[in-house]
């Protein structure tokens, strides 16, 4: 668009300058009349011209441009000089006095002659002074003096040129600045920011429908989502009451030999219920009460009330650097869920043998195994929910991985499973913390 911009104008500059041209040149030879006037001769016979010596070098150059022209009243050509034009017509209106412009095509070459005439009378009647001119070397003469002005001025039409595309692209990148800003908030849209929505301040009208429409969709979004949160919240908690009556009912009335089975079911379904309503509590718009705490000592906590468990499957818990302290910023009570989700799931995928090792660094804390470990297909989708491993054991929905790492990034942490352990499972949880 620049480039056509300019020429357009340049098209504009040359015809406008060849114009301004022609109009020097009707100038021009309009002079050379009132000089030609002044040498008339007439008297009792035709009129006639007698040149000094100068105008007579001028109109006999070999490659004249210009020519005169000494006519009778009828147009019959008594005398002539220079550039020929012998078929010209005469002005339609009479001058009176005055110089006739003409620019007409010559009837034998067809080139373009722009012609001045001046009617004149002697004793014998009327006749008529021409100068003519030919406008096709005025072309050419034009051109010249355009590519001798575009040599001259170079460096200014590409200083100029410069100019224009640099304002273009600054107009262009300050009306995209909102664009970009609302792209961005598009990408920190998240489940839990669904309240968030799309600004439309200083966007370009065209585009505000669009992003009216986007926050459209967000809300009918958050109110499924809203609807499907509270359905799971509120089947989970009518279903803890009668799991747990149907506990206490099937225990008073079989033996533990009896049960059997049926206690590790109703067992499995408990803490599937519980996990589900931990997920929907974490999900919500639920404000926990934060606090800075030791979160290592709440990992050795942890790892000494699952000791008795890891001993009855012959596991072994271990503290790697028992005077640590991680210093963080967040929730404990959560917190103490997910170490416990962790040692279980290490008790639970390991063989019986494996050692689980709790130690600190330098704002993280880390649980790791000497067991198999987590195969590198596997690691992708290991924090899905409902992903259990193909060695799982026992009871468990694979929601623990899950709500483990929802509760790390809840209070601005991070867990993530160290896929270069030399052996077994190696877990990483970066905490926040305190200011």
């Amino acid at each position: 668009m620049v480039v056509l911009a300019l020429a357009v104008s340049y098209l504009e500059l040359y015809f406008e300058f060849r114009e301004g041209l022609w109009d020097l040149e009707g100038q021009s030879i309009a002079v050379q009349v009132q000089n030609l006037r002044a040498s008339i001769v007439s008297g009792t016979g035709p009129p006639r011209l007698e040149l000094p010596r100068s105008l007579q070098e001028f109109y006999a150059r070999p490659d004249a441009l210009n020519g005169y022209q000494l006519l009778s009243a009828d147009g019959t050509v008594l005398e002539s000089g220079g550039f020929p034009a012998p078929y010209l017509p005469l002005p339609v209106t009479q001058g009176g006095g005055q110089i006739v412009m003409q620019r007409e095509n010559d009837a034998l070459s067809g080139n373009r002659i722009m012609a001045a005439t001046l009617e004149l009378e002697d004793v014998n009647g009327p006749y008529w002074l021409r100068v003519l001119r030919n406008l096709e070397d005025a072309e050419s003469l034009v051109a010249q003096l355009l590519l001798s002005a575009w040599g001259e001025l170079y460096w200014q039409i590409a200083l100029l040129l410069i100019g224009v595309v640099s304002v273009v692209v600054v107009t262009v990148r300050s009306s995209l600045r909102p664009l970009r800003a609302v792209s961005r908030q598009a990408s920190m849209l998240s489940l839990s920011r669904l309240d968030e929505r799309l600004h439309t301040q200083n966007l370009p009208r065209e585009l505000v429908p669009l992003v009216q429409a986007v926050n459209a969709s967000l809300d009918r979004l958050e109110v499924d989502y809203r609807v499907q949160r509270e359905f799971t919240a509120n089947a989970a908690h009518e279903l803890r009451t009668p799991l747990a009556t149907l506990r206490a009912r099937l225990e008073a009335r079989l033996s533990a030999q009896e049960l059997g089975d049926i206690a590790l079911e109703i067992e499995q379904l408990a803490r599937l219920v519980e996990q589900l309503l931990c997920l929907a509590r974490l999900e919500s718009q639920e404000q926990f009460q934060y606090a800075a705490f030791d979160a290592h000592a709440v990992a050795l906590e942890v790892a000494r009330e699952l000791a008795p468990v890891a001993l009855e499957s012959e596991h072994y818990v271990t503290a790697a650097t028992p005077d640590a302290s991680v210093p963080a910023h967040g929730n404990a009570t959560l917190t103490r869920l997910v170490f416990r989700n962790l040692i279980e799931n290490a008790i639970q995928y390991t063989p019986a043998g494996t050692s689980i090792t709790v130690s600190a660094g330098s704002g993280t804390v880390i649980i790791a195994d000497d067991g198999p470990g987590i195969a590198a297909h596997a690691a992708a989708s290991l924090f899905e929910r409902f992903r259990r491993g193909p060695n799982a054991s026992g009871v468990g929905a694979g929601l623990g991985l899950a709500i483990a790492k929802c509760i790390m990034e809840r209070q601005g942490g991070r867990l993530s499973v160290d896929a270069n352990a030399a052996r077994g499972a190696r877990f990483v949880m970066e905490f926040h913390k305190p200011v």
